[in-house]
C-alpha cells in the first residue's frame, strides 16, 4: 500500500525582527546564524551606540544565532535565551510566537534500562526494556548526542506507554570520526554496526534476528550514512531509515564518490524498509537536497515518511521532529 505523509509547515506570518547590539567601541559587528544555515555574516549597521540589523522571519520558526563583534563569536548579551550548540559552545535563540515543541521527553513511568557493550574498542549504550526477547533494534549513529541532548530513549519510552509505537531496543553507536567513517570509510562503518555491534546487542538482549526488524537512524552526514546503509546492505538493514537532516548535499559535491538519492541507489532499499525523512527550511543546500530525494521517492512510488518544520541544523529541531519519525517508523500505521 502506497502511503507518503508529508507534514509540511502550518500557514505562518513574516516580519521584521530588529536584532541589536549596544557597544560605543566596537568597530564591526555581525550577525550569523540559521538564516542562511551557518553560511556567511550579516553587517549590522551602527546607530549611536546601538547596532541593528532587520531580518525577515516567520512567526512559527526558531533560529539560532550569535554576534560577531570585532571577529569575536559571543551570544547576545541583550538575549537571556540561549543553549549548547552541540559544538563546546552556546547559541543564542529567537522563537516566534507561534513557534510549537512537538516532543514528549519528560520522564517515562518506566525507563529503559541502560547498559553499556564494548565492541571493537568502542562503547556502545544500549537501552532495552526488562523484556526485551524478539524486540527490534533501532541503531543511531552519534549515539552520545542522541542520548543527551537527543533524549530519544526518553521519548522512545513514552511514545510506548502511549501506545504509539511498539517496544524496541535502542543501540547507541559513538563515532570515531565520523566524516570518514559517514563518507569515504562507509563500508568499513557499515561491517562495523552491521557485523559487530547487531550481533552483540542481540547477544545481550535477545532481540529479532530478522533484518526487517533492524532500523537505523541519524541526523545530518548520520542521516546520510543510514541511507547508505539500506541501500547497500538490504539483506541486513530491512526495517527502516530515521533519516534526520541528511547531508545528501554532500554526495553531490563528489565528496563520496556516488549519490544515494539517484533512483538506481533508492530502489536497492528492500520493500520492507520503512523510509522517515525530516528537514528543516533553514539549512539552504540540505533543505534543496531533502526536498528532491522526497520527490524522487515519490516518482518511485516508493512510501515514505517526510515531516519539515521552520527550524535550522541543531539539537532542537531534531528532537522537535523525532517523534514523528519513530511513530512512522515503529507505529502500526502505514
Amino acid at each position: 500500500m502506497l502511503l507518503t505523509i508529508l507534514f509540511l509547515a502550518v500557514s505562518q506570518h513574516v516580519s521584521q525582527v530588529e536584532f541589536a547590539y549596544q557597544s560605543a567601541t566596537a568597530k564591526k559587528v555581525q550577525l550569523a546564524g540559521d538564516f542562511d544555515a551557518w553560511s556567511s555574516t550579516m553587517d549590522m549597521t551602527r546607530v549611536g551606540d546601538k547596532w541593528v540589523k532587520s531580518v525577515d522571519l516567520p512567526d512559527n520558526c526558531r533560529i539560532e544565532y550569535k554576534l560577531v563583534v570585532d571577529g569575536n563569536w559571543i551570544t547576545d548579551p541583550n538575549n537571556p535565551r540561549h543553549m549548547s550548540n552541540g559544538l563546546g559552545g552556546e547559541n543564542s535563540i529567537w522563537q516566534g510566537p507561534r513557534y510549537k515543541i512537538s516532543c514528549h521527553d519528560q520522564p517515562p513511568k518506566t525507563p529503559l534500562i541502560r547498559t553499556e557493550l564494548r565492541v571493537g574498542g568502542r562503547t556502545i549504550v544500549v537501552f532495552a526494556p526488562s523484556k526485551s526477547d524478539g524486540l527490534p533494534v533501532l541503531m543511531y549513529g552519534d549515539g552520545p548526542t542522541y542520548e543527551n541532548p537527543g533524549k530519544i530513549q526518553v521519548i522512545v519510552e513514552n511514545l510506548v506507554e502511549a501506545r504509539k509505537i511498539r517496544p524496541v531496543v535502542l543501540a547507541l553507536i559513538p563515532p570515531i570520526d565520523r566524516m570518514k567513517e559517514y563518507g569515504p570509510e562507509w563500508k568499513a562503518y557499515g561491517t562495523y554496526a552491521l557485523d559487530e555491534v547487531l550481533p552483540e546487542v542481540r547477544k545481550a538482549t535477545g532481540a529479532s534476528t530478522k533484518p526487517e526488524d533492524v532500523f537505523m537512524g541519524g541526523s545530518s552526514m548520520g542521516g546520510l550514512i543510514s541511507l547508505r546503509l539500506a541501500e547497500e546492505y538490504p539483506d541486513k538493514l530491512a526495517g527502516g531509515i530515521h533519516s534526520q537532516s541528511a547531508a545528501i548535499q554532500w554526495t553531490s559535491l563528489n565528496l563520496h564518490n556516488e549519490d544515494v538519492s539517484t533512483v538506481s541507489k533508492l530502489n536497492r532499499i528492500a520493500p520492507t524498509t520503512r523510509i522517515s525523512l525530516d528537514w528543516g527550511t533553514f539549512e539552504s543546500s540540505l533543505t534543496d537536497a531533502n526536498v528532491q530525494l522526497a520527490k524522487t521517492l515519490t516518482t518511485l512510488k516508493r512510501p515514505f515518511s517526510s515531516k519539515v518544520t521552520p527550524e535550522g541544523h541543531n539539537w532542537t529541531a531534531w528532537r522537535n521532529r523525532m517523534e514523528a519519525g519513530l511513530i512512522y517508523l515503529l507505529g502500526t500505521a502505514r
